[in-house]
């Protein structure tokens, strides 16, 4: 009897064995697929960052946005100044592929593709997975050929890049921006090369109210030019002075050059160049559209064998543009019209400065300063005067901004941050009885984790 029972026990025992593999194996199959659907047929490295920023302005404004909003008059009050916003956002976190390929015609081939989710350009909101890079690239000994959405040449500097807590914050002053374009650099030697290429000349990425009208369906007046933008520089860098992380000596001049095409037809659209409100026919005007700037890099004081403490470095743009188009963002003055029926377009000037200095290998102090300028006429300020505050951001005339950013570097991976910005902002006209100037402060903290 005794027997029975441990036979039968063991029999319950094996019973259960084969349940737990069972169920083990059943739960393993969904992973094993999920696994295989990660290769790739060539060589593919993840890599990207977590960010996370908060903080606190005294206007009410988003924390992403970089200008203030018009002081309130004895007559008016802004709601936009007279009340601030605490903020908190994880949105510019990002993820990016980076492709290795085999070689072509000579070239070590490779691509990249990023993206965060800010919901910029995708026009779903804040949160969603927004296009940032995507580009392909073909690299010999001394020339490259680069096809794709990437950053345009003129006049980017991105030594403040994971510094800024707030990465729109120099888009006043030309810090940089993204465009399909086929762009080809050539190295001379180690110290001397070029760019050259051709580049989109419209907002390619930009979110409209419904949706429609971007990315290859964009139609405007610089996609109606039947010429892209064309876009170079010429740039000399050395390691003579040493270097601080991956920054060496840099100077360079880089610009570009492409034209607008206004167009006006019965229902106004764009800049009318008729002399009638109604024309039966369609009249167009092409104004040019050009930027050249100055950047550079200078490690004052270089980092001492890989140990950045005590190091100090100096950097920045100065450029001068009309026309720009996407570059300035919501910034961007386009041509208006004279009195009789001829276009004009003001210029603005601009640049800012970076200056960082290391107390230690992992805690350092960076300072900016920004200033752009653009010469309006009376006519174009006079013109403006009834712009509703919604659209007044597109008639600022002149903005300034002091930033200060403490950093510290937990590990290779964490970077910890705390920043105050100050904003200064004029516009073209007074709008709605408010100052035609505002300013604004902003505190923030942050963090990221590089992987």
């Amino acid at each position: 009897m005794a027997l029975l029972r441990r036979k039968k026990l063991h029999k319950e025992v094996g019973m259960k064995k084969f349940i737990v593999i069972a169920l083990a194996l059943f739960l393993a199959v969904p992973a094993i697929s999920f696994a295989g659907s990660a290769t790739s047929r060539w060589d593919v490295t993840i890599g990207g960052y977590v960010k996370f920023d908060m903080g606190y302005m005294d206007q009410s404004h988003q924390g992403a946005d970089y200008w203030s909003a018009s002081r309130h008059s004895d007559t008016s009050e802004n709601i936009n100044d007279e009340y601030g916003n605490l903020f908190s956002a994880g949105g510019e976190t990002r993820l990016n592929f980076l492709v290795q390929g085999p070689d072509g015609w000579g070239a070590k081939t490779s691509a990249f593709v990023e993206g965060d989710f800010s919901g910029r350009t995708s026009g779903d909101g804040y949160g969603a997975f927004s296009l940032r890079h995507a580009f392909m690239k073909m690299q010999w000994a001394n020339d490259s050929l680069t096809i794709g959405h990437t950053w345009q040449r003129f006049g980017l500097m991105p030594s403040f890049a994971n510094i800024l807590l707030a990465w729109n914050m120099l888009g006043a002053f030309q810090k940089g921006t993204r465009q399909p374009q086929i762009m080809w650099e050539h190295n001379f030697n180690k110290n001397i090369g070029f760019a050259l290429g051709i580049i989109s000349p419209t907002d390619s990425l930009g979110v409209s109210a419904t949706g429609a009208g971007t990315g290859a369906q964009k139609v405007d007046g610089w996609s109606r030019s039947p010429y892209p933008f064309g876009e170079g520089e010429l740039y000399y860098t050395s390691d003579a002075c040493g270097k601080i992380g991956p920054w060496q000596m840099l100077f360079s001049i880089s610009g570009f050059y492409g034209q607008w095409k206004g167009i006006a037809n019965a229902a106004g659209t764009d800049v009318t160049t008729s002399t009638t409100a109604v024309s039966s026919r369609f009249d167009d005007d092409d104004t040019d559209a050009w930027g050249l700037a100055f950047k550079a890099f200078i490690p004052i004081i270089p980092e001492k064998k890989g140990n950045k403490a005590g190091a100090l470095s100096l950097s920045g743009q100065a450029f001068a543009t009309q026309n720009p188009s996407w570059y300035l963002g919501p910034f961007a003055l386009g041509s208006y019209q004279r009195a009789d029926g001829s276009l004009a377009t003001p210029l603005l000037v601009g640049g800012w400065g970076q200056i960082t200095y290391f107390f230690t290998d992992k805690l350092f102090i960076s300072g900016w300063y920004g200033n752009m300028q653009y010469k309006l006429s009376e006519r174009y300020r006079a013109q403006n005067a009834a712009v509703a505050y919604a659209a007044g951001r597109d008639q600022v005339k002149s903005e300034q901004q002091y930033i200060v950013n403490l950093s510290y570097d937990v590990n290779p991976a964490m970077r910890l941050g705390i920043e105050y910005d100050r904003i200064n902002t004029k516009y073209a006209a007074s709008v709605a009885g408010l100052e035609r100037d505002g300013s604004m402060n902003a505190f923030r903290i942050g963090a990221w984790y590089f992987f």
